[in-house]
């Protein structure tokens, strides 16, 4: 069976910003298969007559959107074995294809009270293009951060 944390890992790449971009850094091969990815995903859904959930989250990807999907997706992968190797397969093929390092750390993050980060480290240490981003998009009450390091 496909590890759990599968679902969410789909659905990340799925709303990623290089997949917004139009594949724009994803090289042909790369941006073949993820359209494969998800022309698998759109038929199960499909064949399930749960297609609505993908085209809403595509339609408006709010969290909320976005965590129905992901639940579904999930549920799909755990009754079908050789759909969860199918996306196993198509997932690992993608991160094979794509030389780019993405490393992100704290983001999309809201909250009420403080936020406090501390000795974070990102290293990138093969070839390739190199994205790294250590805090985008965070709301906090305060934010103390220290000791951040990126390196590649």
């Amino acid at each position: 069976m496909v590890e759990p944390l599968t679902a969410a890992v789909i659905v990340s790449l799925f709303f990623s910003e290089a997949i917004k971009e139009g594949g724009k850094a994803l090289g042909k091969g790369a941006a073949d298969t993820f359209t494969l990815l998800i022309n698998t995903i759109r038929e199960k859904f499909k064949a399930e007559g749960t297609e609505g959930l993908l085209t809403r989250a595509e339609n408006q990807p709010t969290e909320a959107n976005k965590t129905k999907l992901q639940d579904e997706l999930q549920t799909q992968i755990d009754a079908d074995e050789a759909f969860a190797q199918k996306l196993k397969d198509l997932v690992a093929l993608l991160q094979a294809q794509d030389a780019t390092i993405r490393q992100v750390v704290l983001s999309e993050i809201e909250l009420s009270d403080d936020l406090k980060a501390k000795d974070i480290n990102q290293k990138a240490t093969r070839d390739g293009s190199v994205n790294q981003e250590m805090i985008k998009e965070v709301k906090a009450k305060s934010i103390d951060v220290g000791n951040l390091n990126q390196e590649a």
